[in-house]
This record gives C-alpha cells, sequence and structure tokens, in this order.
C-alpha cells in the first residue's frame, strides 16, 4: 500500500509549478485576483531544487481552518492561470 493511500499518511502542503510562468509571479496573481497567500521560492531547501535545475516552487498550505469554497476557488484560479500561457 503507498503512503498517500492512508489518510494519517497525508499532508495539506502541495507544492507545484505551471510550466512557463515563474512560482513567484502565480503568487502574485494569485494575491492580486483573489486575495489568496501562497508561498512560492526554494524553501529552504537551495541545494535540492539547484540539484534539479528548478529555480522553485509554488506551495499551498491547506488544513482545517480552509473552507472547502477557498479550496475551489484556489483551483479554479489555478486554471485561469495555466489557461495564460
Amino acid at each position: 500500500m503507498c503512503s498517500s493511500d492512508l489518510p494519517e499518511k497525508r499532508s495539506g502542503i502541495i507544492s507545484f509549478n505551471i510550466k512557463g510562468i515563474d512560482s513567484h509571479e502565480v503568487a502574485g496573481i494569485l494575491n492580486e485576483s483573489s486575495n489568496i497567500m501562497i508561498r512560492s521560492g526554494m524553501h529552504c531547501v537551495h541545494s535540492w531544487f539547484n540539484s534539479h535545475k528548478l529555480n522553485g516552487s509554488a506551495r499551498v498550505s491547506l488544513y482545517l481552518y480552509n473552507t472547502e469554497e477557498e479550496c475551489n476557488l484556489l483551483v479554479e484560479e489555478i486554471k485561469k492561470i495555466c489557461n495564460l500561457i
């Protein structure tokens, strides 16, 4: 069984990149368009990002304080960003 199949092993942290758009730009667009705050950059693991030739990632942290509506808005806004390229 994969650890992601076990709810107790799951995390609310999702790191991602959108091809052709810098992670800082993704964070800025989400902030400006919908007041959605996420982190962007190398998240204190510069050596890992450098070894994988990545400039960083966008990172979303979801937890009990997020509503389903907020999560749906995040998904819709990310879809819009993907359509920019």
